[in-house]
Order: C-alpha cells, then sequence, then structure tokens
C-alpha cells in the first residue's frame, strides 16, 4: 500500500482510540460496564421528604 493511505489509516484509527478511552472512562466508573447485572446507572440517595414531594406531584388530587 501507498504509504499516504497507512498515514490515513493510523490518523483514523488513532483518533477512534482516543474517543473510545475518552468515553469508556465515564462509563466504567458509573457501573455502564463491567457491573453486575441490574447494578447499571448512577445510584442516587433520595431523602423521605423529597419522596414526599414527588408522590404528591403525582397525584390527581
Amino acid at each position: 500500500m501507498k504509504s499516504s493511505l497507512w498515514t490515513v489509516v493510523v490518523l483514523v484509527a488513532g483518533f477512534i482510540g482516543f474517543l473510545m478511552g475518552y468515553s469508556l472512562s465515564p462509563m466504567i466508573e458509573s457501573g455502564m460496564i463491567g457491573g453486575a447485572p441490574g447494578t447499571a446507572g448512577i445510584k442516587a440517595e433520595v431523602s423521605e421528604d423529597m419522596q414526599e414531594y414527588y408522590s404528591k406531584l403525582t397525584d390527581p388530587d
């Protein structure tokens, strides 16, 4: 192959590798990748006051 084609292949592979490395770290930290089944996502603690507030928002009364 021509050296210009190899240059393009290396640049594209490097750019894609950079993007994958940049996006995988947050996914691993939040548990979206590599976590146990059913544990994906960020968990947040909600106080009872906030639960009551949100339940009142959904009440039709």
